[in-house]
């Protein structure tokens, strides 16, 4: 398949590009005018200049596909509100119109659980409610909610109407090693644990593995099992105490983590993701995992 990939130098699009290319797909990515695609280009990966506010640029990067895969988001933005809009927002909404025009097949997308619940600070805020695909979406409380919802609704609303086929995963927080290393996920934890202090949170959230979501956004690709479907990508929530103690028992930190007695939240379901033969059940040792990869390259 001919397959448009937005984020390609991204986080979870830079992970995506090597599941893509070893299943034989062919690989356009839109890229920003500043970015360094040498790896890229090594891996045969077309490349267009552009950005989701240019409109001529997604004309073109959408030409011919077969499948357009959307995981661009610009964070450079968050604070710029209008700019906000036009970007995550407006541009991912011409992306899925002109997606049609073009005649495109199907249309992924990824969103976030923070459509289904939010994070937890305090143990007030934790869900006991089981929650799946089918649960009702919260009242969008932040910009980059309302951008998810916005877009999940998008693609319900062009698959029930002009038949194109869309899919949509909702990501937990999501973890791996970032292509910007200062921009991996929980490094602050990880070398505060290092540190001859006191680390204390009552902070937790849901998460997921980055292999997992390329794996599921790979494995949705002409795949009718995924046309028209939601899918939630979410392996377990974990508290960050829990990943203070991971952290210290792989880099031997001389920390004191206070551990409070937190009670869990419900699971969000992914069961729905195993139509498309993908199973997250990484699990508190795919979290070791990736801190001893992460403590090999810091």
């Amino acid at each position: 398949m001919y397959v448009a990939l937005t984020g390609a130098t991204g986080f979870v699009g830079s992970h995506t590009v090597k599941p893509l290319v070893e299943g034989g797909h062919r690989i356009r990515a839109l890229v920003r005018p500043s970015r360094d695609t040498s790896w890229l280009e090594e891996l045969g990966v077309e490349i267009c200049r552009g950005e989701l506010t240019d409109e001529a640029a997604l004309y073109a990067f959408v030409e011919e596909a077969d499948v357009v895969l959307h995981t661009a988001y610009d964070s450079v933005v968050e604070n710029r509100q209008l700019e906000y809009l036009r970007s995550n927002i407006f541009g991912s909404l011409t992306l899925l119109e002109l997606s049609r025009l073009a005649g495109v097949r199907q249309f992924i997308c990824t969103t976030s659980t923070y459509l289904l619940r939010s994070d937890v600070y305090t143990p007030a805020d934790v869900y006991q409610t089981p929650i799946t695909e089918d649960s009702p979406l919260i009242s969008p409380e932040s910009t980059y909610v309302m951008h998810n919802t916005v877009l999940e609704s998008a693609c319900r609303t062009y698959y029930a109407q002009f038949g194109l086929n869309t899919t949509a995963f909702r990501c937990a927080w999501i973890y791996g090693v970032h292509p910007n290393l200062e921009k991996t996920v929980w490094r602050d934890i990880f070398e505060t644990v290092q540190r001859d202090t006191k680390y204390e949170s009552t902070f937790g959230c849901d998460v997921v593995a980055v292999d997992d979501v390329a794996a599921a956004l790979t494995a949705a690709v002409d795949n009718s099992a995924s046309f028209g479907q939601v899918f939630n990508l979410c392996d377990m929530f974990v508290y960050n105490q829990e990943l203070a103690q991971l952290a210290q028992e792989v880099t031997r930190g001389k920390a004191k983590i206070v551990h409070s007695k937190l009670p869990k939240s419900a699971a969000i379901s992914s069961e729905r993701v195993k139509k498309l033969d993908v199973d997250l059940h990484r699990g508190l040792a795919g979290i070791r995992d990736y801190f001893e990869a992460l403590h090999r390259l810091i």
